[in-house]
């Protein structure tokens, strides 16, 4: 009987430990996401990086993600947009770089200093990959 408990006192513990190592958020991140994000859905957190975290939800129909310190301070936010919202210039260099590329996915990328800018998910021969480009049409 002595084994059993200690047994149980050790699964216990493991589990515990495992669940802490697998942290998804925290709550100061938590809290700056439904502040900034109030009316999101679909909302689903994961561990970006050491105190970085990142969560997926849908706000208005579109998804999106966002990054937060585990101290709460916003970072970045990855919010996906029609194709036909993509601005004038960065449509043109896009087509311009990577003619005969199929678009997939474009994304808006806004971060806490100022540089953002879009991303496009795009398949060429092939092969998916991304093109960065800021809102005057350089790649990145």
């Amino acid at each position: 009987m002595k084994n059993i408990i200690i047994i149980a006192l050790l699964c216990l513990g493991i589990t515990t430990t495992t669940q802490a190592q697998k942290a998804t958020s925290t709550p100061a991140a938590e809290k700056a996401f439904q502040q900034k994000f109030a009316g999101a859905t679909a909302v689903k957190w994961e561990m970006e990086k050491k105190n970085e975290y990142e969560v997926n939800f849908t706000m208005k129909g579109k998804k999106g993600s966002a990054n937060f310190s585990g101290t709460g301070e916003w970072l970045e936010t990855e919010m996906a947009i029609p194709s036909a919202e993509t601005p004038k210039a960065v449509s043109d260099a896009f087509a311009k770089a990577f003619a005969g590329a199929t678009i997939k996915e474009v994304y808006k990328i806004e971060t806490k200093d100022g540089k953002n800018y879009f991303e496009i998910e795009y398949t060429l021969k092939g092969k998916t990959k991304e093109a960065k480009i800021d809102p005057s049409g350089k790649i990145m």
